[in-house]
């Protein structure tokens, strides 16, 4: 047992004491993985549509933010649609879905977990050097910069995630088909499998939640105390501007809580899966034969997979301009109000220039036209 979406769940001689879940819990199942994945998939297609729809929406964040709802929508697509039905509704864990999906799914649920976690990663760096470091341009983050840091995402997932693609096969046992993996395809022998099966799980854990998430602590932690401690500047400007970038400095404050749920949000939805699947089952594979091992892997893989569903509600809260895309493309809904462009409109204004420099005051020492006129380029982004 490596990835940590795979549900293979082995048995042995004690099966007969498992505890399956009943017909009404089944039914359930189904109807929260179908919900889950239906809400999943609307909510990371829309924020696509939005950021390549509206010119101002393609900026180098929001690329990396693409890149997240791209890897949301492929485990919409291919973890919680597929990943249930062989586990906790068919008692013999029979695999209906056939050999070319036993193939891929494994291996592309594994790349779109690793491809979520690390644009996690790359969006926290962009905001804390952005945030630490603003007086220097070259360490802004451009298209070119994000589409780097996107290929090596997917390189990156893709590396790890490849034994998984050549591993997994169809067994057949009578009539009943089962999907599982099958490392000794690899070419090692029992002994060489069993320290890779461990080595790879251990290095799964590592790589996929807990070096990212030990990154998004010291970023976000960085950038709270930054802008909690940011003295705000402007006491040569008139009173009005100062009145203007004490709002700001107000408002910035109000973001810590929405980037410490991000990373709160990650841990706490993906760490009974992650000790699940590559903790307890490899290095304490007796957890099997537990009575509820079923009920534990249905409430731990649901909790993984919520994580994906509330993103982009996250970034509709979030960022004002993905959710005025968002009214507008959802406009003919009754309970959506859409007034009009404010923040997404191609043109150049008083306001648009204001907001950029008053974004940048916030976190500037020094102020001074010239030092706000070049400011302007840099905090348009978010």
């Amino acid at each position: 047992m490596t990835d940590i979406n795979n549900t293979e769940i082995h048995m042995d001689a004690s099966e007969e004491k498992l505890i399956y879940l009943c017909p009404n819990f089944k039914i359930l199942a189904i109807i929260l993985y179908s919900s889950l994945s239906v809400v999943a998939f609307l909510g990371n297609f829309l924020i696509v549509w939005v950021i390549l729809y509206f010119r101002r929406l393609r900026t180098p964040t929001n690329m990396l933010i693409l890149n997240l709802a791209i890897a949301d929508l492929m485990i919409s697509i291919f973890c919680m649609p597929l990943s249930y039905w062989h586990v906790i509704i068919f008692q013999d864990h029979r695999w209906i879905f056939g050999g070319a999906l036993c193939k891929l799914f494994n291996f592309l649920q594994a790349v779109a977990v690793f491809l979520s976690s690390w644009t996690l990663v790359a969006i926290s760096f962009d905001r804390f050097l952005a945030i630490m470091f603003v007086m220097t341009p070259w360490l802004r983050l451009t298209k070119a910069k994000a589409f780097y840091m996107i290929l090596v995402t997917w390189a990156f997932s893709i590396f790890m995630a490849l034994p998984l693609f050549f591993a997994n096969k169809i067994t057949v046992a009578g009539d009943i088909e089962t999907c599982g993996e099958d490392f000794k395809q690899l070419g090692f022998n029992e002994e060489t499998t069993e320290t890779f099966t461990h080595t790879y799980s251990l290095s799964l854990f590592g790589l996929q939640y807990c070096l990212p998430l030990l990154v998004l602590i010291i970023t976000y932690a960085f950038i709270g105390i930054r802008m909690w401690n940011s003295k705000v500047p402007g006491e040569r400007q008139s009173a009005s501007i100062r009145g203007l970038i004490q709002e700001r400095h107000e408002s910035v404050k109000k973001l810590v809580p929405m980037v410490l749920l991000v990373s709160i949000l990650y841990a706490g939805c993906w760490l009974p899966q992650n000790l699940l699947m590559n903790i307890w089952v490899v290095y304490y594979p007796s957890i099997q034969s537990h009575p509820y091992i079923l009920h534990i892997w249905w409430m731990s893989h649901t909790l993984a997979m919520f994580h994906s569903t509330v993103n982009p509600f996250i970034y509709y809260y979030s960022n004002r301009r993905i959710k005025e895309g968002v009214m507008f493309v959802l406009r003919f809904l009754p309970w959506m109000h859409f007034r009009g462009f404010r923040f997404l409109a191609d043109k150049k204004g008083t306001n648009a220039v204001r907001i950029g420099v008053y974004a940048g005051l916030a976190y500037i020492p020094n102020s001074g036209k010239k030092v706000l006129t070049s400011m302007t380029s840099v905090t348009s982004n978010y």
